[in-house]
């Protein structure tokens, strides 16, 4: 992740309270998430997954060891608290809200690693600090070993993390230090589709041109849904867990028929989820619950990019020039910069529910209500921790395969 004098090779992040605080913080977390979600989903063409949480998470555990200028961006760019303890404080708060399911039927892990080379040495304060309040659970490895990939991966594996293979043996040439954070969701859908109701459907662009053939899942049913005019889309809600108010949700948004999905996005910065979710409650306190038809195709996505321009873009630059970048929070030695920071993220929806996993590696008055929501064209998804609107994975969903 860190490297000395030359480069490192990576930084990797892997992922398959007083709530007034807690809330307040989360808004910095997802102001970041939706930049980041739209600069990314410029650089893979809009059809992408990503986990905007795990990738905050890691560049604020990164920044707690960063200073001068390449401190004040990253603060910037994450929408930090520029006070140490405050900004601990609230990460703690919010990760704690994020990650306690209250339920079987979801499951969501994080944690944060820390592998730093046997020669490399590092402030006793800054390892402390990533062990106390980030979590992280630190290991010493021989990075020159040609087992120290293996060796990564085990502690991941033993940690009770379903992740596998998250370190590759090149990860470790010319490193230094490693801070990983792993996240995992798996959850299944409060109200099920029916598999035997999924079939072959054609899939369209946003000009009405049919560009190939999805397995089109189909539920009928009362989900909170609305047409938000402001955004020219509309929103579909499908809730994961059989509680009566599930924290967890799957998101889709829909972009009105002429409507790009780069121009719903645009939106997305000026509109909060608070708004959105608002506009459903409201929506079923006006209307009632109404019988919707859900056409919603079954789709694995797979990314793997590197995130340095779209971060850039986003005003964090020092930390990847080795004459700008300044780590003296993590160690004495000079030249230390980031490489890299590259994101691997994996989701699948299906009948039953959706897995996700995703590696980041740092080297309305009138309602307008169809009664068909079918999602035969480009749109927009996310999934939600609802008590913090956290954005655990999103992307776009452009390019139809047989899943």
């Amino acid at each position: 992740m860190l490297s000395k004098c030359k480069k490192i090779k990576r930084v990797i992040v892997t992922l398959k309270p007083d709530l007034a605080k807690t809330v307040e913080f989360s808004e910095r977390a997802r102001n970041f998430s939706i930049e980041l979600l739209y600069h990314t989903a410029e650089e893979t063409k809009w059809h992408t997954v990503i986990s905007p949480f795990g990738v905050w998470t890691l560049l604020t555990s990164v920044s707690i060891g960063a200073t001068d200028t390449s401190r004040k961006q990253l603060v910037e760019a994450l929408i930090l608290p520029k006070k140490q303890q405050v900004l601990i404080d609230g990460y703690k708060k919010l990760t704690n809200a994020v990650l306690k399911t209250g339920t079987p039927e979801v499951e969501l892990k994080s944690r944060n690693f820390l592998f730093g080379d046997s020669n490399f040495l590092m402030k006793s304060e800054f390892t402390k600090s990533v062990q106390r309040n980030f979590g992280a659970i630190i290991n010493r490895l021989n990075f020159k070993s040609n087992t120290a990939a293996d060796t990564a991966n085990n502690v991941i594996k033993n940690s009770g993390l379903k992740v596998t293979n998250v370190f590759k043996p090149n990860d470790f040439d010319d490193s230094k230090m490693i801070l990983t954070n792993v996240i995992s969701f798996k959850a299944y859908w409060k109200t099920p589709f029916n598999v035997s109701d999924t079939k072959v459907s054609p899939f369209y662009d946003e000009n009405g041109n049919k560009v190939g053939d999805v397995n089109m899942m189909y539920l009928e049913d009362t989900p909170p849904y609305s047409s938000f005019d402001e955004i020219q889309a509309s929103i579909l809600e499908l809730p994961y867990g059989d509680e009566d108010e599930s924290k967890y949700s799957f998101l889709v948004i829909l972009p009105d028929p002429g409507t790009t999905v780069a121009n719903v996005y645009s939106r997305l910065t000026d509109i909060s989820l608070d708004d959105i979710f608002e506009k459903l409650a409201s929506d079923i306190e006006l209307y009632g619950m109404t019988s919707v038809v859900i056409n919603v195709p079954r789709f694995k996505i797979s990314s793997n990019f590197i995130l340095n321009r779209p971060l850039f873009k986003m005003g964090i630059k020092d930390i990847f020039d080795p004459g700008a970048a300044n780590f003296k929070d993590i160690t004495e030695t000079n030249n230390v910069f980031i490489s890299a920071v590259v994101h691997n993220a994996v989701i699948e929806v299906t009948e039953t529910g959706t897995v996700a996993s995703a590696a980041t590696y740092a080297y309305f008055a009138d309602r307008a209500r169809p009664s068909v929501f079918n999602a035969n064209r480009p749109f927009i998804y996310m999934v939600l921790e609802k008590t913090t609107n956290t954005i655990l994975f999103s992307g776009v969903y452009t390019k139809p395969s047989i899943f």
